[in-house]
């Protein structure tokens, strides 16, 4: 099993589609995969998502690093954040073009929700599928944002309680325990 920041485990079945989708970019340190559109067709390529009919262009670029950063929004809603209508707005325009029907796939043949197209567009719609599969099984919430501004990578909670709020204590939430320390200590002097 693949380990993230924290050495924290990849996030569980079809999440874990998502979770590699936004982090197609570390937001701190790059790179991008979905820079160019050649970037993209190599990321869809290597997750499962590639094929013949799969050729990404520009506009195929530009939504998915649309659909990769409303999805983040959402993700940072899980930690906590401020709800953010125009991701779940922008969600909901991207899925439009990426439909979504019932059918009986995987090697398991279950009944599920399948991507209607084959090109592109079913590679966003298979994005879209887990995210759906993870608000119906509850899932989701554990699918968070990295609280670090600076960092933002995604991260699944496996807490009890689920108040994980770094992908990784010893990097992201020393930073913030710093930051907080600093800012109380000047807070102090200048009351002071």
């Amino acid at each position: 099993m693949k380990r993230q920041p924290g050495d924290r485990a990849v996030a569980p079945g079809p999440l874990a589609l998502v979770q590699a989708f936004v982090n197609s970019v570390n937001v701190e340190f790059g790179p991008d995969y979905f820079a160019t559109a050649e970037g993209l067709a190599t990321w869809l390529e290597r997750n499962g998502l590639g094929g013949p009919r799969v050729r990404p262009d520009e506009l195929d670029r530009r939504d998915a690093v649309t659909l990769r950063e409303a999805l983040r929004a959402l993700l940072r809603e899980n930690n906590g954040g401020p709800a953010d209508l125009q991701a779940r707005r922008t969600v909901e325009h991207v899925a439009r073009a990426c439909p979504l029907v019932v059918g009986f796939g995987g090697e398991a043949g279950s009944l599920g929700l399948q991507p209607a197209l084959t090109d592109v567009r079913g590679a966003l719609a298979r994005v879209l599928a887990a995210v759906a599969g993870a608000v119906a099984d509850g899932s989701w919430q554990r699918l968070k944002a990295c609280g670090e501004h600076r960092c933002e990578w995604i991260f699944y909670d496996r807490s009890r309680n689920r108040g994980s709020r770094w992908c990784s204590m010893s990097v992201c939430g020393t930073r913030a325990k710093m930051r907080a320390y600093r800012q109380a200590k000047r807070a102090h002097s200048a009351a002071g």
